[in-house]
């Protein structure tokens, strides 16, 4: 019985707490980690919105900034919106997470982390509420 005691004792001490990560926090650090600042992708937005802001948007990112979309150099102020590096993507993807959405779906790239399908769903009451990104094509260039 004491040595039980004292091998219960040693496993809780050796234990520590650790907050467990969502996947956008998660991802956001296997990103960090490949230190990936010159790449490419297609970025779509799944949305109740305009054909032009949806996409697919062919991204070029260098030095960690968009510097095309569509082929033409990127300016923000177009008809397609702010167009994000991943990384700002797995920031949003991050606050959405943290909004506590009726339904979410999360699916990452298990190599670089970036997001290949997601969508929220904030309000089941709600129509023309939910958000989604699909990224695709994506190349370390």
């Amino acid at each position: 019985m004491m040595k039980r005691l004292f091998l219960f004792f040693l496993i809780l001490i050796g234990c520590k707490t650790v907050e467990p990560l969502d996947d956008a926090t998660a991802n956001l650090n296997l990103w960090n980690e490949k230190k990936v600042v010159n790449y490419s992708f297609s970025f779509k937005r799944v949305c109740f919105c305009p054909l032009e802001y949806v996409g697919p948007h062919q991204v070029v990112v260098q030095n960690g900034k968009v510097v095309s979309v569509n082929g033409a150099p990127y300016n923000a102020a177009e008809r397609y919106g702010t167009i994000p590096t991943i990384p700002e993507l797995l920031q949003i993807i991050k606050t959405n997470v943290d909004k506590n959405p009726y339904q979410k779906t999360l699916n990452f790239n298990s190599t670089y982390g970036y997001p290949t399908n997601v969508f929220f769903d904030f309000s089941q009451q709600m129509a023309d509420d939910e958000i989604g990104y699909e990224v695709t094509n994506f190349k370390v260039n």
